[in-house]
C-alpha cells in the first residue's frame, strides 16, 4: 500500500515533563497537509488543547496498567463532534478502557472532512504506516491502489452516519421553530444551531440557491429567518428519510409555512414569489 499521506512530526510544548521516559507517547503524527488541517480545524489552540487531554489519559492509563508497549494510538475526528480511536501496539492490556477515557473527551472542532492524527512512542514514527487490527482488510483491498491516504481509510472504516441521539435532538430543535412566532433575528440566533449542523455534518447535502431564496427574500429583514427556514425544511426531510440529498422542495415547503405563519402576524407582508407559490 503506497503511503501518500503527508506526515507532519510535532513534539508540543506542553507535553509533561513525565512524558520524557523512554516508552512516553509524546510524538505526534499529523496526516493531513498544513493547508488540509488549517480548513477542516480552523482553531489551532483548539486542536492542540484537545490533543493534550488525549495525550494525558494515556499517560494516566500508562501509569496504572504499567506498559502499552510501542507504537500507535490513531485519532480520528469528525463534524458534528464525532471521534474514534485505534491502537497498534505490542501491549494489549485494557485498551477498551483507555479506548473509552479518549471518547469521553470533547473533540476539537473539525468541519470539510475527517482530520486524522496519531500519538506515538516509537523513535520514527513517520517511517511506519500505522496498522490496526481494524484496518488490516481494507489495507489488503487496497493494497494495488496507486493511491490511497491514510484519511480515505479511515473513512471507510469509520462510514459516516447520523446517530439516533443527533438525529432527535435535531428533529426537535425543527420541531420547535416551525412553531416560533418571533420572527427576529433572537429567533434566528436561538436556532442557529440548525444551520450550523446542516453546514458541519458531512452526510446533509444543502443547496440554497436563487429559487430557494429569491432576492426580495434574501434583502429584506426576514431573510435570515427564511433562509433557516428553508434548510431546516431540507434537513427534516434527509433526518426522517435517511436519503442525505438535498430536499429542496421540502425546504420551500417549510417556508411557505412559516410565510403563512407570518402573515398572521403581519398582515401588510406580501413577498409576491411565495404567493406565487401558495397559488399553486
Amino acid at each position: 500500500m503506497k503511503k501518500t499521506v503527508f506526515l507532519v512530526l510535532i513534539n508540543f510544548m506542553f507535553v509533561m515533563s513525565a512524558f520524557s521516559q523512554s516508552k512516553a507517547f509524546d510524538k505526534i503524527i499529523l496526516f493531513q497537509s498544513n493547508e488540509e488541517l488549517s480548513e477542516r480545524s480552523p482553531d489551532i489552540q483548539e486542536f492542540s488543547n484537545y490533543i493534550k487531554k488525549v495525550q494525558e489519559e494515556i499517560f494516566a492509563f500508562n501509569k496504572k496498567n504499567n506498559d502499552m508497549g510501542e507504537g500507535y494510538v490513531i485519532i480520528a475526528l469528525r463534524p458534528v463532534g464525532k471521534s474514534n480511536v485505534w491502537f497498534d501496539v505490542t501491549g494489549k492490556k485494557n485498551l477498551n478502557s483507555l479506548k473509552n477515557k479518549i471518547l469521553s473527551i470533547a473533540p476539537s472542532h473539525v468541519q470539510g472532512g475527517s482530520v486524522v492524527f496519531a500519538i506515538s512512542n516509537l523513535d520514527n514514527p513517520d517511517e511506519v504506516l500505522p496498522v490496526p487490527e481494524e484496518w488490516k482488510d481494507v489495507i489488503e483491498s487496497h493494497k494495488n491502489a496507486s493511491s490511497f491516504g491514510i484519511t480515505e481509510l479511515v473513512d471507510e472504516i469509520w462510514p459516516s452516519e447520523i446517530t439516533k441521539k443527533e438525529k432527535d435532538q435535531m428533529l426537535k430543535l425543527i420541531s420547535s421553530f416551525k412553531k416560533e412566532k418571533d420572527f427576529s433575528e433572537k429567533t434566528f440566533k436561538k436556532y442557529s444551531d440548525i444551520l450550523n449542523y446542516a453546514v458541519e455534518s458531512d452526510l446533509l447535502s444543502v443547496n440554497v440557491d436563487y429559487d430557494a431564496l429569491p432576492k426580495e427574500i434574501s434583502d429584506s429583514k426576514y431573510g435570515s429567518i427564511f433562509l433557516l427556514a428553508f434548510i431546516a425544511g431540507n434537513i427534516e426531510q434527509q433526518l426522517k428519510s435517511g436519503v442525505y440529498k438535498n430536499a429542496k422542495e421540502e425546504g420551500i415547503a417549510f417556508q411557505l409555512s412559516k410565510y403563512e405563519q407570518l402573515k398572521t402576524i403581519d398582515k401588510n407582508i406580501v413577498f409576491k414569489s411565495f404567493e406565487d407559490r401558495l397559488k399553486k
